[in-house]
């Protein structure tokens, strides 16, 4: 027969309640989520994230320099003709040339 063991009796001050226990639980549990919400999963993504992207677009400019080279050149033309070119791209927004629309008998609408 096995010897019978006497707990020790805790006083209330030393004695957690339920509730008590169930609060620490939450608090930790809450920390825990907290810090699990807070830490970044992707560090070595972030620090290269769209680098993907500018290279490929680097690589289609065929010229990189012509923006810096070409800065001083001007157009050959003058400014009246500039005005015109305008004139005219405004005039035809503001009236566009009539469509010319041609019909091939394509779904004759008699109904056979």
């Amino acid at each position: 027969m096995m010897p019978s063991l006497k707990l020790a009796r805790v006083g209330p001050a030393l004695h957690a309640s339920g509730a008590m226990r169930r609060t620490a639980a939450a608090a930790a549990l809450l920390a825990l989520l907290g810090a699990g919400c807070a830490a970044t999963t992707s560090p070595d993504y972030d620090s290269v994230f769209g680098d993907a992207t500018r290279i490929l677009s680097a690589q289609q400019v065929l010229d990189p320099q012509a923006a810096q080279r070409n800065a001083n050149v001007l157009p050959p033309t003058d400014g009246r003709t500039v005005r015109e070119a305008m004139d005219r791209q405004v005039d035809d927004y503001r009236s566009p040339p009539p469509t010319n629309v041609i019909n091939i008998g394509v779904g004759g609408g008699n109904g056979r």
